[in-house]
């Protein structure tokens, strides 16, 4: 181990006759951009690892990568959650930033200064996609939307983050401290964001070690005594990229809710005869659609976005393709493409509540999730009016 003067959390070491220096930042620190800055000028590295994967590096790298976003083929491939969680996340950091310091501006820093002299630059993170969906699978329903609403509600807290915690946010024993405090239920994510890429960015280094005689790597406070635990010792972490598979209860469990509705519709037809069961069916349809248009409504979305939540609705339950949330913002998305300006005021336009509406990407978000809670809503008004019909003719049977 070799000791690099640092005003910065820092480790050095040697391994198969590299050296290998790791820098611990806070993502939004000046502090941390400057000393980024002066290693890689004084050291001069061959190789510049940096705490970033291929996608977002190569957003990072390009200014207008948003102009290259088609909102429309996001919803339509389904991979809007995953472009929410990105939002909110890369939302959420643009709150802690002070003046002109922009998240991930020490990655920016790492790979301007090193393409000055010429380095290799390596993005050795796990692609985020892996991350959040490994992360998202681990943990059951309600604790999904437990973690979920907590991140929206990140977005509407307006907390000033001094520059003295900042700084405080590169000690280990905070960061510890933040993860002891989780419920246990919450291991499994902390293991997924945390422990796991701990060991994926230490052999993703280690392997630059084969390669460059001096490697720096850039990476989160938080992961530096992490990659230290691991670096030393080659490993496989092909199976940290391996995407969680759907058990028996995923497969079976949208199964199982349309077949107790059509047994319930099914006994209503047999109990109340043809008139009771057609009340109840138009019933579903009213008020589940109208319920998911209130939604669309509320959102202020496109009247055709409006139509077709309506429509879908009563039959969301019973396909999983067609659903009132996702179709309304498909057709949202359609209509009323953002502008890259909405994307650039999403940390702006998330700190009021209208702003949500204002901005037309959140805007699609609000279009996606409340025609989907309306539709949940008359589910569950519908669901029971029907079983307790069911009981009271049971009752009178017998």
């Amino acid at each position: 181990m070799q000791t690099i003067a640092s005003s910065e959390p820092i480790r050095s070491l040697e391994l198969n006759g590299s050296q290998i220096i790791i820098l611990g930042t806070a993502h939004i620190s000046q502090k941390s951009i400057d000393e980024v800055s002066r290693i890689i000028q004084e050291e001069k590295p061959d190789t510049v690892c940096v705490e970033l994967c291929a996608s977002r590096m190569r957003s990072v790298q390009d200014p207008d990568h948003w102009k290259k976003l088609d909102i429309f083929k996001v919803f339509k491939e389904r991979k809007m959650w995953l472009l929410l969680s990105s939002l909110i996340l890369s939302s959420f950091q643009k709150k802690l930033g002070h003046g002109n310091i922009r998240p991930g501006d020490e990655m920016r820093k790492a790979i301007d200064e090193g393409n000055k002299i010429h380095a290799k630059i390596v993005p050795v993170d796990r692609e985020i996609s892996t991350t959040l969906k490994r992360a998202w699978w681990n943990v059951g329903f309600w604790s999904r939307m437990f973690l979920f609403s907590t991140l929206v509600s990140s977005l509407i807290a307006k907390e000033e983050i001094s520059p003295e915690k900042i700084e405080e946010m590169k000690s280990d024993d905070v960061l510890k401290d933040l993860f002891s405090q989780l419920p246990s239920r919450y291991q499994s994510v902390k293991n997924v964001i945390i422990d796991e890429r701990d060991s994926y960015l230490a052999q993703r280094i280690r392997e630059q070690a084969a390669v460059g005689k001096k490697i720096f790597a850039v990476v989160g406070a938080g992961h530096l005594e992490g990659i230290m635990k691991n670096i030393s010792e080659d490993r496989n972490i092909e199976h940290l990229d391996i995407l969680p598979t759907k058990g028996f209860w995923d497969i079976v469990r949208p199964l199982l809710f349309p077949a107790i509705i059509i047994s319930a519709f099914t006994a209503l037809y047999w109990f109340g005869g043809k008139e009771e069961g057609q009340e109840f069916l138009v019933r579903w349809i009213l008020v589940k659609g109208g319920l998911a248009a209130l939604g669309a409504i509320i959102a202020l979305a496109h009247p055709i976005s409006i139509l077709l939540a309506f429509i879908a609705a009563p039959i969301g339950n019973f396909n999983p393709i067609i659903k009132p949330g996702w179709v309304a913002a498909l057709s949202e998305s359609w209509f009323r493409k953002p502008l890259v300006e909405d994307f650039e005021k999403l940390g702006e336009d998330t700190e009021t509540f209208s702003g949500y509406w204002k901005n037309k990407v959140t805007r699609i978000f609000l279009v996606f999730m409340l025609p989907q809670l309306g539709s949940s809503i008359g589910t569950f008004i519908v669901s029971k009016q029907i079983f307790d019909k069911i009981i009271k003719f049971i009752g009178a049977f017998f």
